[in-house]
């Protein structure tokens, strides 16, 4: 319950990005056919999430890796946070 809390609240500060040329994809990661794309969710590992550039997705530097990134870790986030609010739900 106290960590489901502390993600809620977490702030995260951004202050900028990197130099030219130190933004690049990566490539390899979690095959995608072990994880459900709906909840990023690891289909071997309950509880075990996963977003962004952990998964083997490979997309050209300057947009398409960050949306995937962005959209995985939304999707990601959310289940996250659905399954903290079942946990909370249950212990009451």
């Amino acid at each position: 319950r106290k960590l489901a809390e502390r993600l809620v609240r977490c702030e995260v500060a951004v202050e900028g990005k990197g130099v030219f040329k130190e933004e690049f994809v990566t490539a390899g990661g979690v095959a995608l056919k072990g994880v459900d794309m709906k909840r990023m969710e690891s289909k071997a590992v309950t509880g075990l999430f996963f977003a962004g550039e952990l998964l083997d997705v490979d997309g050209i530097t300057g947009g398409y890796n960050l949306q995937s990134a962005w959209s995985t870790g939304t999707a990601a986030g959310r289940a996250v946070a659905e399954r903290a609010v079942e946990a909370v739900a249950a212990s009451d």
